[in-house]
């Protein structure tokens, strides 16, 4: 945070015009235990710091100069848990689905937060993610609308509408991507590393899966404009086209009843989202299908990545 001081670790060779940088640190302790695995290296039979560090290591105080702060961990997806149960309706109606959110504590019992109903089955729609210090979860209680629940008051602060662009689609799993997805925390504020793609992701955006009615065969991905939710506004926009999103493996962490302590949960492995000088990406795993004799791929999907559009 903008004012801390950090320590940063530099190698110090005769004659070189510039010291080699060795990252920045919270505490000097840390600085300096640094300096002793540093100067412990063996390169080719030789002490590498003596090779290439000859007038050895120094420690030099830093100001931090930005208002971010790493968020904590555990990730909003480790922090939560649901239980869900059925709930009759009438004969030819689908269940619908009542759902718990808790709050794991490192034990088989958890405490108790909210708790909503669903029209539906569950699939993956609960997504905790975090707006500064406020805690959200993506959500959908009917089943062609996505939701933002605030988990600290317990209610739905933004909600699509009938007359959302593209109603009628079917969410049935959420991405938020998480500062810890994508970060690993080795790289700290005040390092000379440290630059404006470092502090992001910030919740902001996300992504949900799912597909029209009746075109329930593959999940297609849409993106979730999450910048207003806290003023009650949610966009979805359909800007990658017809996309066939290989989901099968995953299964969110937050309906793993019988996790209690686990590690640090993985994020979907089928979408990626990088940042790199300002510039952000995405990238998809998708399913595709290919003529075994010819190798070429089906020609319905050709047409579908190429028009953006279901073939028919």
């Amino acid at each position: 945070m903008r004012g801390n001081i950090v320590f940063r670790v530099y190698g110090v060779h005769e004659g070189r015009a510039a010291d080699s940088f060795f990252g920045a640190f919270q505490t000097r302790g840390e600085a300096e235990a640094e300096i002793v695995k540093l100067g412990a290296r063996q390169m080719h039979d030789q002490n590498w710091a003596a090779r290439y560090h000859n007038k050895g290591f120094v420690i030099r105080e830093h100001t931090v100069a930005t208002d971010f702060e790493i968020p904590s961990r555990p990730k909003p997806r480790d922090k939560y848990i649901v239980h869900t149960s059925a709930k009759p309706n009438a004969p030819g109606i689908l269940d619908s689905t009542l759902v718990e959110v808790n709050v794991r504590n490192g034990t088989s019992d958890a405490k108790g937060t909210c708790s909503y109903e669903r029209n539906y089955g569950m699939f993956q729609t609960f997504e905790p993610f975090r707006q500064g210090k406020r805690d959200l979860a993506l959500i959908s209680r009917e089943y062609t609308k996505t939701a933002v629940l605030d988990l600290t008051s317990g209610k739905v602060i933004a909600e699509e509408s009938e007359l959302t662009p593209g109603g009628g689609f079917c969410p049935v799993g959420f991405y938020v991507p998480d500062w810890w997805d994508v970060n690993d925390g080795a790289v700290i504020p005040g390092s000379e590393y440290w630059d404006d793609d470092n502090e992001w992701p910030t919740g902001d955006f996300g992504f949900v899966w799912g597909c029209y009615w009746g075109d329930d065969t593959s999940w297609k991905v849409q993106y979730l404009d999450l910048r207003r939710v806290q003023e009650g506004v949610i966009a979805r926009e359909e800007r990658f086209g017809y996309v066939r999103l290989a989901t099968a493996r995953y299964s969110s962490p937050c309906l793993n009843v019988a996790a209690v302590d686990s590690e640090p949960s993985a994020p979907p492995d089928f979408i990626e989202v990088s940042r790199e000088a300002g510039e952000i990406r995405v990238r998809f795993a998708v399913e595709l299908d290919f003529e075994l004799e010819s190798g070429r791929m089906s020609g319905e999907q050709i047409k579908e990545i190429v028009t953006g559009n279901r073939a028919k």
